[in-house]
């Protein structure tokens, strides 16, 4: 049974004669006109006409060639001759007159092949004999518009000639784009004709079958080499282009086609798909046509196609094409829809315009067999002038009412019923689990294609396919999808999928769709829903309450997503669910400073955003407000404050530990709560900084708390080094920074800060004992700042004499080094004095002797009793030449005295 029905067969023309035989056909290119060679040695000329009943010919000319059968006959479009083979010899006739003459000097043709392309003026190959050994293959140009009753010379040109290497005779050949494809008994052979080269094709066995004839496909630019049963098709390369054609039988003829092979075998007439080597239809021979053993069958075909002749002894048979199109309708009509589609897409390949339509027809056709993910797969290779991706709506009605009056109605082919509701669809099915798995595979599929061709320009009713697409996704439950899709670039209705999304518990997704639709309100009381719910294990509720809050930031953060008015709303609810989320939102929309102000200080608002949100207004937005910048202070004092305070708490446990609280103190300080650091170091950095605030009310909260830094930078501010240096020295016993504070101090003119901390060292008060080790080793470091006497006065007479020993070695010890010191220096200022009082009395011993005959070193003037100048180098020149340059250069040396100066040892010239 025939897969497709790809050609009519029709009986064309019944040659009565018992005085000839049919040897040789041909057809014109259009396809009108046959040419019969006959046994006799005539050929004949007839008219084709086709119609849906049938094919009619009638003989037009006839005209006798020689004596002997016409072998061969091909029809020369572009150049309006016929090439014949007849008698050994090679003849061009004009196809209107049938007049022409032999080409001389050719004899023995044994095959002959004319270029199947448009190509001016056409070549025709010939093969022949050329002794024993070598065979000859000879290709001419026919010139057109030369007379072809003239004589050979102006009509056709021989442009190559080769001999091959063969015994034996050249039984067929064909043209492969520039080059020959020869077939003997023995092998077959790729000819270059303008290089006179040949190539074997194959390596053939000593068992293998032997050639049977070549084919040129002229559509494609391939060729059929027939070995048996087995066709095997190349390129022009000599290599295998594609899978083999395997016949029933060894195919007596073949002829080309568009897409198909004709094979001409024993039992009828096979039909191949070139494209993919299958098989495709079998038509028997009519009554009289069938071969006998050893019988050969003739072909025929025009390079375009439309028209194929088969022809015995007697008979000739057309095989009229049937449209492509056509065929793909009657697959689709037989149900074979792969067949179906495979033949459009060859057809798609070519610029076929009819194939997406095919694609079209064939998805909705399978649609109605419930095949949904055959039918998706085949839809996008439709262009969006065709076929839109709404035309799906009538399978979802329920969720695309909205767009039903923008459907397109569109017939297509006319083989498919009216899109009808999925549902509808599956009606039929009475097994519930096959029922579920269809839709499941329906929705999959459907989703699948709508968000690969969503993006497409051109795509009509965008808002109703992507909230198709939200309601197949949630009926999936692929949430990983739906949530990815919300967050991206969309047209979502969201009002019309609001239920289903609420009762698969895709809230967020349902808010963000309401954000991107420009309805931020709505999506905004959903998400607040969410934060404030209390439902659901720990972890998902925790979960669900961060994403929501971020997914509220990213459209508070906007301001063409939510306006002031809506972000105004939901501030407060952000600043009592995040804080830090809230803070970005007031940064990035510039919130004026005392509406800001009212939200971080109202009600559920924490003391960690108000010292975020005033520490922005003042050192980022800079502030200048001393009310700001004393609230900054305190805010910041009160939350180290609370931090210390838990910080303690949590510490509680480590005071049972052996560690002295001295060591567990460090251990905090060392390790420490990274928000108390982050904190303690706003606030110092804070404090050091601004000089806004008010000192002593900063100083009244934090007084007497572990915050030390921050009050010795305080009691600097109010003028309190007593205060700020007792601190660092007595209560943290920070030496480092004690005297680092006194050395700012006497860089900003406080010369008794180092005093002032000695003092406090060997009088520490409330009951502490004396600092001797600090008060030496600030002796060490700062003992030149210090007066001995007020140092002596500062000892205590309860001072043990071995403390006492130390301060007073540091003391004398640096007052022998200032002694010796001093003279050294003095030393060294004398001999720099003398040094100079010499070079002074040798400069002051030189003299400059002149004459009349001295000239100038600079312009060889005689000097005479002319006024001169002499440099320290001595070099004499006139005081005009002196006054041209700076008084510390030579215009001579080029010398610099200030770079170089002069030595008492250099001698003038006399």
């Amino acid at each position: 049974m025939s897969m497709r029905t790809a050609f009519d067969l029709w009986p064309a023309l019944d040659h009565r004669s018992k005085s000839s035989k049919i040897s040789s056909v041909a057809v014109s290119e259009d396809g009108r006109i046959l040419y019969l060679g006959l046994s006799d040695g005539q050929i004949e000329e007839h008219s084709i006409v086709c119609n849906q009943h049938g094919v009619r010919t009638s003989l037009r000319a006839r005209k006798h060639i020689g004596k002997k059968p016409v072998q061969d006959i091909c029809h020369l479009h572009s150049a309006h001759r016929l090439a014949l083979v007849c008698d050994g010899q090679l003849l061009l006739l004009d196809q209107e007159s049938l007049e022409g003459h032999s080409i001389p000097n050719i004899k023995a043709v044994s095959a002959m092949a004319v270029s199947p392309w448009a190509q001016y003026p056409p070549r025709i190959a010939v093969a022949m004999r050329a002794n024993k050994r070598n065979a000859r293959v000879m290709v001419y140009e026919v010139l057109v518009g030369a007379d072809a009753g003239s004589p050979f010379g102006s009509s056709a040109l021989c442009v190559s000639q080769a001999n091959v290497v063969e015994s034996l005779t050249i039984k067929s050949m064909a043209w492969l784009g520039q080059k020959v494809v020869l077939c003997t008994s023995l092998r077959y052979m790729l000819l270059q004709p303008t290089q006179g080269t040949s190539t074997q094709l194959f390596a053939l066995a000593e068992d293998a079958p032997s050639p049977t004839l070549v084919q040129s496909i002229p559509s494609a630019n391939l060729a059929v080499l027939l070995m048996d049963e087995v066709g095997v098709v190349i390129n022009d390369s000599g290599q295998p282009a594609q899978s083999a054609l395997t016949f029933p039988s060894t195919p007596i003829a073949l002829a080309a086609s568009g897409l198909y092979i004709l094979a001409a075998c024993t039992d009828g007439v096979h039909v191949y798909d070139r494209t993919s080597a299958s098989w495709v239809q079998s038509l028997p021979y009519p009554p009289g046509v069938t071969p006998s053993p050893g019988q050969s069958i003739i072909t025929a075909y025009n390079n375009k196609g439309s028209c194929v002749l088969f022809s015995g002894l007697q008979k000739v048979m057309l095989f009229q094409p049937i449209a492509l199109d056509e065929q793909a309708k009657d697959l689709l009509r037989a149900g074979q829809y792969e067949q179906a589609i495979n033949l459009a897409n060859v057809c798609a390949a070519d610029g076929a315009p009819w194939a997406e339509t095919a694609f079209a027809q064939a998805a909705l056709m399978l649609l109605h067999e419930l095949r949904f993910e055959e039918a998706m797969r085949i839809l996008p290779q439709c262009s969006l002038s065709l076929f839109q991706p709404m035309e799906l709506f009538p399978l979802f009605p329920s969720i695309t009412a909205p767009w039903a009056d923008q459907l397109p109605r569109k017939g297509y082919w006319g083989l498919h019923r009216p899109l009808q509701p999925l549902d509808a669809l599956l009606a039929g099915q009475t097994q519930p689990q096959t029922r579920t798995l269809l839709e499941q595979e329906a929705m999959q599929s459907i989703a699948e294609y709508l968000l690969g061709v969503r993006d497409r320009e051109g795509v009509d009713a965008a808002d109703g396919i992507d909230t198709l697409l939200v309601y197949l996704l949630a009926e999936l439950d692929d949430d990983s999808r739906l949530t990815s899709f919300a967050e991206g670039p969309q047209k979502v209705t969201p009002d019309v999928v609001a239920g289903l999304l609420q009762r698969k518990g895709q809230s967020d997704t349902l808010a963000q769709l309401y954000a991107s639709a420009g309805q931020p309100a709505a999506g905004l009381a959903l998400w607040k829903e969410i934060a404030d719910e209390n439902q659901g294990a720990e972890g998902e509720k925790l979960q669900r309450q961060q994403s929501a809050v971020q997914r509220a930031t990213k459209v508070l953060l906007n301001r063409h997503a939510a306006p002031t008015a809506v972000m105004l709303t939901y501030l407060p609810w952000l600043i009592s669910a995040s804080p830090k989320h809230a803070l970005s939102v007031l940064k990035t929309r510039e919130v004026d400073d005392e509406t800001g102000l009212k939200l971080v200080r109202g009600e559920g608002a924490s003391t960690d955003l108000l010292w975020r949100y005033l520490d922005y207004l003042v050192c980022q937005q800079g502030s200048s407000q001393a009310a700001l910048h004393t609230e900054l202070a305190l805010t910041l004092a009160d939350v180290a404050l609370q931090l210390l305070l838990r910080s303690q708490s949590s510490g509680a446990d480590m005071e049972a530990s052996p560690a002295s609280s001295q060591g567990h103190q460090a251990a905090v300080k060392q390790v420490g709560d990274p928000a108390l650091q982050e904190v303690q170091g706003r606030l110092r950095s804070f404090l050091k900084q601004s000089s806004r605030y008010d000192a002593r009310l900063v100083l009244a909260r934090i007084r007497g708390s572990p915050l030390w830094q921050e009050q010795v930078v305080l009691h600097s501010k109010v003028g309190d080094d007593t205060a700020a240096l007792r601190i660092l020295a007595i209560e943290i016993e920070d030496m480092v920074e004690a005297e680092r504070y006194c050395a700012e101090q006497g860089l900003k003119g406080g010369q008794a800060t180092h005093a002032l901390l000695l003092d406090m060292l060997l009088h520490p008060g409330q009951g502490r004992p004396p600092m001797f080790a600090q008060a030496c080793h600030l002796l060490a470091a700062q003992g030149a700042d210090l007066d001995p006497l007020q140092v002596l006065g500062a000892l205590s007479e309860e001072m043990p004499l071995s403390a006492g020993v130390d301060i007073l070695s540091h003391l004398l010890c640096e007052r022998l080094h200032r002694h010796r010191q001093g003279s050294i220096i003095r030393s060294l200022h004398k001999a720099c004095s003398l040094s100079a009082s010499v070079d002074r009395a040798e400069l002051l011993s030189r003299r400059a002797v002149t004459s009349e005959e001295r000239a100038c070193a600079m312009c060889h003037t005689r000097i005479g009793s002319k006024i001169f100048a002499v440099y320290p180098d001595g070099t004499l020149v006139c005081y005009r030449c002196y006054k041209k340059s700076e008084p510390n250069v030579c215009l001579v040396t080029g010398r610099d005295f200030h770079i170089s100066p002069a030595k008492s040892s250099e001698k003038w010239p006399d």
